[in-house]
């Protein structure tokens, strides 16, 4: 299962700004829809922490993901997003080992 490329993202939206940030993060991830090599992208709310919104990525593998991110369409909803956090989103690095769902 180690030959998948899985995140977990922590961001922290400005105060009163997480609901614009998940709307940007869903809208700029339709652009995964047909892409076979997203496996999962999928946002969260944190559900004591009004700021914070959570994000779970799995791919095919890193190179896929850093292609997916580098297309042009992507950069105007990167750029509005990173305005609306409080510092850079947290990205750890997971290793997938098994479960259900895929």
């Amino acid at each position: 299962m180690n030959n998948h490329y899985a995140l977990i993202n922590k961001l922290k939206a400005k105060p009163g700004k997480r609901g614009e940030v998940i709307k940007l993060l869903l809208e700029s991830g339709m652009s995964f829809q047909d892409n076979t090599s997203c496996i999962f992208f999928l946002v969260f709310e944190d559900a004591k922490d009004p700021n914070v919104i959570w994000v779970e990525d799995l791919w095919t593998s890193r190179e896929d993901h850093a292609t997916a991110l580098a297309r042009p369409e992507l950069k105007p909803f990167i750029a509005k997003a990173i305005t609306l956090l409080e510092g850079m989103p947290e990205q750890i690095e997971i290793n997938l080992m098994g479960g259900k769902g895929l």
